[in-house]
């Protein structure tokens, strides 16, 4: 019996020990879980305190400045005063307004347009005994919407006001025989969402559409007069990038105006040139940016015509290269679609070769390439496999041929273009009859 309770004894012991080392787990466990918490807690509302200690920027007034009218046009003379401001001391006018550009990926891929905020001094002066200053300022080109005309002294903001801009549109002629070119200009488009985009219609079909993003404010297009004798509705009105928006008057923007126009066709001699190409527009700041041609020291490389279409004969000239020597031309080019996994790539040919005199210089007459148009062709300049020098080469779109040129309703017309580009931005060519867009072609 002694023995059996002994045991018992012993058996309870041990239990009795596995408990307390569990629960004295347990309990660290607790203490850590309990300390990492608190640690964490300290943590947050020490990060928490921080912030708070953040003082808020809040933009404090100490003047008041008003506007003899609160909307205009470019061009527009505004009269100013000011009170409360800091007597005696000097001033200055800033008027608040946008620089635009585009988001572009590796100079094919369009994301987008980006607008950075910018202040213009327009005036300066000096504040009164009594803290009053008054004066005039022109509203200066740039993009339409609201602006802030803004005071400073002594680099500080004293007071503010709100200009409206008014977006404007005008053509000319106002009238002529069919074919006729009518520019449009716009001034004043907005970097915002609404009023930044604008479309035409002619006689109530679509025609294309106008932006200013990287134009600071301003677009000009142009259309060539259609259809009959007589007089043809031009309606130019904002809207999302597609179609103009035509219920204006009962939505939240209907502060933006239609703009109507009439131009009138007339029985004189029509525009006799069945093709041609215009000239190209200067680019505009924000776009792409090609890499400088890299050239040898003492190398020069240089072509007659920056751009042109396929076949236009053009002139290469090489100067500064070794004496005597064959010079090799390659041709950078792009191969491939976007419409499957495929996508593209560069390719590189051979577009011919020529020899060097004995000053280290040639001479080298080719046609435009039938190649892509778009964004320029790099053209290296090599010996022996060596790149000496570089340039580059735009081809232009032009219309090849359009056949046929007469024929009763239902006539099919097949149109032949060459110098389509591949990018993004340039590989769709917009295809209207009679001002009316009915399609887009492309080219790769």
């Amino acid at each position: 019996m002694s023995k059996t309770k002994n045991l018992l004894f012993v058996l309870l012991l041990f239990v009795l020990l596995i408990l307390t080392g569990c629960a004295s787990d347990d309990s660290q466990e607790n203490t850590d879980n309990q300390s990492d918490e608190a640690t964490n807690g300290e943590k947050a509302d020490s990060e928490s305190a921080e912030e708070s200690d953040e003082p808020e920027e809040k933009e404090i007034l100490t003047g008041k400045l008003t506007l003899d009218k609160s909307e205009g046009r470019i061009g527009d003379e505004v009269h100013l005063s000011a009170e409360e401001l800091e007597p005696k001391e000097p001033l200055k006018v800033m008027y608040v307004d946008m620089e635009g550009s585009f988001d572009i990926d590796n100079n094919y891929s369009f994301n987008g347009a980006l607008y950075e905020e910018v202040e213009r001094e327009l005036a300066d002066g000096t504040a009164d005994e009594d803290g009053n200053w008054s004066g005039v300022i022109t509203i200066p080109e740039g993009f339409g919407d609201d602006h802030d005309i803004i005071i400073y002294q002594n680099d500080k903001k004293v007071a503010k006001a709100n200009f409206f801009v008014e977006t404007i549109f005008s053509i000319s002629p106002e009238s002529g025989p069919i074919g006729t070119e009518i520019e449009i200009i716009g001034e004043g488009l907005s970097w915002q969402m609404y009023g930044s985009v604008w479309h035409l219609n002619y006689d109530n079909a679509y025609t294309g559409m106008f932006t200013g993003v990287s134009t600071n404010g301003k677009a000009r297009g142009v259309v060539r007069a259609a259809g009959g004798i007589g007089d043809h509705m031009i309606t130019i009105e904002s809207g999302a990038s597609g179609a103009p928006y035509i219920s204006r008057d009962s939505s939240a923007i209907n502060y933006i105006h239609t703009q109507n126009f009439t131009f009138e066709v007339t029985d004189d001699e029509p525009e006799t040139e069945l093709v041609y190409v215009e000239e190209p527009p200067e680019p505009a700041p924000g776009g792409i940016e090609m890499p400088d041609a890299e050239n040898k020291e003492g190398v020069q490389i240089s072509i007659d015509k920056e751009m042109g279409v396929v076949g236009e004969p053009v002139e290469m000239t090489g100067s500064g290269l070794p004496e005597n020597v064959e010079v090799t031309l390659d041709w950078h080019t792009m191969v491939g679609n976007r419409v499957t996994a495929e996508g593209f790539s560069s390719e590189v040919s051979e577009l011919g070769t020529v020899m060097t005199d004995e000053n280290g210089e040639f001479t080298y007459p080719f046609e435009i390439p039938d190649d892509l148009g778009g964004i320029p062709h790099l053209i290296d300049v090599k010996v022996e496999e060596e790149i000496h020098g570089q340039t580059y080469l735009r081809i232009l779109p032009s219309v090849e041929s359009i056949t046929p040129s007469e024929g009763p309703p239902g006539t099919e017309i097949t149109v032949t273009i060459k110098g389509a580009g591949w990018t993004e931005f340039d590989n769709a060519l917009g295809v209207t009859y009679d001002n009316a867009y009915i399609g887009y072609i492309c080219g790769i």
